[in-house]
Parts: structure tokens; sequence; C-alpha cells
């Protein structure tokens, strides 16, 4: 058992091991994880490398909100480019690689090109390369800075097959909110759809030790198996992307990696957006290597996957609802060190938190 696992955290079923490998190296997951939780859970921190220089980059959030852990994965001899580690769940065989390294992540060669960076201005290849033609120099910059490839085997994954649907209130999003609206409309005699991205109902509540009593698993299956009562309609692994003319809104289902997804035409009276809110990282030098992670997304991969994101970590928040996300974590037996941007003593915060970056992750919590 990897020391980055919470026992009895998680809804993962440690039942099912799922073997994979990134960059070459075998690891081992659960069914229910994503590949952004089952690297952490094995320790590895880099995933990726920065677009320019080719710094080394660290899973940083949980969900849609990543935006380094990017892989080209192949599965069943199929491979898609470009794909979200942290909405990429696990399937057995599965064949990840960093899309911007070689040869991986973890040793990339082009990260030579970081010492350079005081030469390399925003933009200098418009002005450097412009002579004696741009076209000379084209591929090879391309090549370096490029995010992935399409095989031209596979195009035909990207077909989706299509479903025409109507309801009077359409709900975007399951977690607390989302359910309790669509519950009230659906009571109200109301054709309802419930919508939510992740595989099941909950959002943020599985952070939470308990809803009104229940855990919040019992919770949240007795709300859906009343809303279905009423007649409700629940879809899964289901993104809402776009309103469109008459209050057509587009979704489209994820049916599986390298399977066809479904695309909805939605038509209703009523959208209801309960899509809650993303954390966003606080600004301060060097918050871009690996082991800076947003404070949320800490709690979600110790909620969602049994995953504790580190040992050791300063936790840099402007706002009081940190210290109860910071509880979550230390509790699971993680030591925490606080520092408050609210906090009068504080007198240079930046250098409070790279004095932390050389002994600690940063788990960084901010409103907005």
């Amino acid at each position: 058992m990897s020391s980055h696992r919470i026992e009895q955290k998680g809804r993962i079923d440690r039942s099912q091991v799922l073997t994979f490998r990134f960059d070459g190296q075998r690891y081992t997951g659960f069914e229910g994880d994503t590949l952004a939780s089952a690297l952490l859970a094995n320790g590895v921190r880099v995933v990726a490398r920065s677009f320019k220089y080719h710094r080394p980059r660290g899973v940083c959030n949980a969900w849609f909100d990543e935006p380094n852990a990017i892989f080209n994965v192949t599965l069943r001899a199929r491979e898609l480019p470009n794909c979200l580690a942290t909405t990429t769940y696990l399937e057995e065989g599965m064949e990840a690689r960093s899309v911007n390294a070689w040869p991986s992540a973890q040793n990339d060669l082009k990260a030579v090109l970081d010492f350079a960076h005081p030469m390399w201005s925003a933009g200098f290849y418009y002005k450097t390369f412009m002579w004696p033609n741009w076209h000379l120099f084209e591929p090879m910059i391309r090549r370096l800075a490029g995010l992935g490839k399409v095989s031209p085997d596979h195009y035909d994954d990207y077909v989706s097959n299509q479903r025409f649907a109507h309801c009077d209130t359409l709900v975007v999003g399951g977690g607390a909110a989302g359910i309790a609206a669509a519950c009230a409309a659906a009571d109200a005699g109301d054709d309802v759809v419930l919508v939510d991205d992740h595989r099941e109902l909950g959002g943020g509540l599985f952070q939470q030790s308990e809803v009104e009593g229940h855990t919040p698993e019992d919770w949240i299956a007795g709300q859906r198996a009343a809303f279905e009562a009423a007649g409700g309609r629940v879809l899964v692994q289901t993104t809402a992307f776009g309103v469109f003319d008459h209050k057509m809104v587009g979704l489209v289902q994820n049916a599986g990696f390298g399977r066809a997804p479904r695309l909805w035409r939605m038509r209703t009276t009523r959208i209801i957006l309960a899509t809650g809110a993303v954390d966003r990282l606080m600004t301060f030098a060097n918050n871009d290597r690996p082991g800076v992670l947003s404070l949320l997304g800490a709690n979600e991969f110790l909620a969602r996957y049994g995953v504790l994101v580190g040992r050791e970590a300063v936790v840099l928040s402007n706002n009081s609802a940190g210290n109860q996300a910071a509880a979550v974590l230390a509790a699971a037996g993680m030591s925490i060190e606080r520092v408050d941007a609210r906090d009068a003593n504080l007198k240079v915060l930046g250098s409070t938190v790279e004095n932390a970056l050389r002994l600690f992750d940063v788990l960084c919590f901010r409103y907005y």
C-alpha cells in the first residue's frame, strides 16, 4: 500500500487493482482512480513540462481546472491526444505519455532551455527568426512547443452519436445546491434533467464528514432515489458546454476512453446553473513548481480517491474557509504550517512562501 493512500477514504474500489504506464514506467491504481490520482498515489510529482522553457510541472488541481497534467493516452490500440489526467479515469493497460517532454517529464532533455530564459523574452522568436525566412525555423519551433499529436488512424474516434431531448428544467451541477434545486423542481411537477460531469453526483459533498445527519454517500443516494421517483432524469459524466438559440443547451456525455461520446441537444424552459466555484492559486515566485496545489484540489484527491498529496505542507490562504479545509488534511495525517495573508504581522508574504517552498509543498486557497 502506498504511503500516499489513506485507508477508509475515497470512492475507489480497492478490490480492483489496475496496471498502467506513464512515460514507460509501470504503476498500479484502483478502479475509480483518475490518471492524476493514481500518479499522485504512487508519489509521481513531475508530470509535464512548461510550454516554452520546459520547467517541471506537477498536478495542481483535481478536475477540469487542471492546467498541467495533459497526456497522450493509448488504450485498446487507440491513441487520443491531450487527455486531461484529472478527468481521464484509469483503465487496465493504459499507456500515458507526457506531451511536451522527451524522453520523459522527469528527465526532459529540453529542460536546458530554461537556463537561457534571460535571452528569450516574450515573442522573441517573431523578431529573431524573421530572417532569412520564418518557415525555415517554424518546423523546429513547433516541435519544441507542440502539445501532442493526432493519430490519423483514429479520426473516427472523434465522431459522436447525437440525441435530441427536452425538459421543463435543466439543472447543471450535481452538488448539494444542484441536487436540492432538482428535487424541488421535480416535486413541483416539472420534468427535470440533472447533469453532472463526474461519474456520480455529489460535487464537494464527499469532503464533508456528514450531511444532515447522514454520511455524504447515504444522503446523495437518498436524494437521487427521491428525485428519480418523482420522474427526474440524471445524466452523469455529462458536461454542459453552451447555451444556444431558443434555450437549447449542448451536452456531451462521456462513454469512456476511446468510445464515441454522446452529444445531447437539450431544449428546456428553465436553466439552473449550480456549478460551484473553482480554487485559484495565489501569486508568488515559483508557484508553477511541482508540489504547489490548490487546497480544494488536495481535499478532493483525499475525499474521492483516498490520496494524501503530501505529508508536510504550508497552507496559504486569505480567508477563514482555509482553516476547515486544512483541518481535514491534518486529520488525515498531514503536518501543516498555516500562512494567512490577512495576518497584520506578516510583513513579507513573498519571502515567507519562498522559504517554505524549500521545505514543504504549498497548498493555496483563495476566494474571488
